[in-house]
Parts: structure tokens; sequence; C-alpha cells
């Protein structure tokens, strides 16, 4: 849960749960695969310098707003914080989305090369 230390001093904060929702894809199910257990989304936020910060992060449980946890931020960038999990990143999430459009064409051209009434 979190990003590697960087060299530079990272400080400490409390950080206090501000919600827990139930994920769609984390629903409770029974599936052909077995029991698909439910998973939730955590945000939290956090004060530094008098300026409020949020994150978030993937659970396998529900945590109970209000409860606090000690994170780290990057002091040149208070918004970095080792609370939150990786796909909060940005740089992530459009790696993500580029890869999935990616495969999404290959699929299509792949597909569309069949000759599939002879």
């Amino acid at each position: 849960m979190g990003e590697a230390r960087p060299s530079v001093e990272w400080q400490s904060v409390q950080a206090e749960i501000t919600a827990c929702e139930q994920t769609w894809l984390g629903q409770e199910n029974l599936s052909s695969e077995g029991y698909t257990p439910a998973r939730y989304r955590v945000r939290f936020s956090y004060v530094v310098n008098g300026r409020t910060y949020s994150g978030s992060y993937g659970a396998a449980s529900p945590q109970q707003c209000g409860q606090l946890l000690e994170i780290l931020y990057d002091p040149a960038n208070p918004s970095s914080n080792t609370g939150s999990d990786v796909l909060n990143k940005a740089w992530v999430r459009w790696v993500a989305t580029a890869f999935g459009i990616g495969l999404a064409l290959l699929a299509i051209w792949l597909w569309g090369s069949q000759d599939w009434f002879h």
C-alpha cells in the first residue's frame, strides 16, 4: 500500500479515513470460478501547512470512518503520499488506458483480417 520512499526525507502525518465504499468489481457473489470477496475503496485526508490533501487505497475489508492512520508525504509535493495505492498515480492510469486501447485495436485488427464467410 504505497510507493517506495525516495531519498528526500518524507514527513509523517496523521491521516483520517473519510469514506469507505464497496467497489463494483468486489461485490460478493458466486461465479463459475468460485467466491469473489468484497473489495473496498478507502478515502482519507490529511493536513499539511494548513492545506488539506487526500488519497485513497484499495482494501479487502471495510474501514471505519474517523480512524487515523500514519502516512508519509513528500514536503516538496505534499499531495504525494505513502498511503495511496499505485492506481492513484496519473501516469499509471495513462499507461493502463493506452495499453487497453492498444489491445482493443489489436483485437479488432485480428478479427477484421479473418474471412469468416469462406
